[in-house]
């Protein structure tokens, strides 16, 4: 058995989440965020860290409308000296272009550094995901860093199915996710003590 190394599986689930049409990703991203919103965990939180789509990645918009509905605090990345900082969001117009062309927030209320609360939730991205609970993610660590900080934080994974691995890579600097969502299923992850 050949096994690729984590810049070889992102090199190739990105192409794939790439070749899916607008429409195709669109009508995926819907189903995912059907799926999100059943999950125990997301119901019951007051906070939700979320990321901001970019590229072919799975919309986070619709994620952020709803959560604000139900009177959930959402709380968007910036990148500040290699760090990932999270900021308080009230709405998508507070976000602006910054790091590699992500929209961040620009006008910050409140850093939340570490103040979250135990039934809070983050949403994270990467290039892929294994049915292990692990992720390969774009090669800079931001995440498996502020998740390393951070253990308090219910961990989901948002990704397509053409993402979902058996496995890929991991060492000790991994951070395993709680749970996995894709349009198709949620995989939930047991935590190891």
């Amino acid at each position: 058995m050949v096994t690729m190394d984590k810049s070889m599986i992102r090199k190739d689930t990105l192409k794939k989440r790439d070749h899916q049409s607008m429409a195709e990703r669109a009508e995926r991203s819907a189903l995912i965020w059907q799926r999100l919103f059943s999950v125990e965990s997301v119901k019951r939180s007051t906070e939700i860290l979320l990321y901001s789509s970019f590229g072919s990645e799975v919309e986070t918009s619709r994620i952020f409308h709803t959560a604000k509905e139900m009177g959930k605090k959402i709380y968007y990345p910036k990148v500040e000296n290699d760090f990932l900082s999270f900021y308080r969001v009230e709405g998508l117009n507070e976000l602006n272009v910054g790091y590699k062309g992500i929209q961040e927030p620009y006008m910050p209320k409140a850093a939340a550094k570490g103040t979250f609360l135990s039934d809070s939730v983050i949403i994270v991205p990467g290039s892929a995901f294994s049915r292990e609970g692990y992720r390969v993610g774009y090669g800079k660590g931001f995440y498996d860093r502020y998740l390393a900080a951070h253990p308090e934080l219910n961990r989901i994974g948002l990704c397509y199915d053409v993402q979902l691995l058996w496995q890929c890579p991991h060492d000790e600097y991994d951070v395993k996710m709680d749970r996995i969502v894709t349009e198709f299923e949620e995989l939930y992850f047991q935590r190891e003590e």
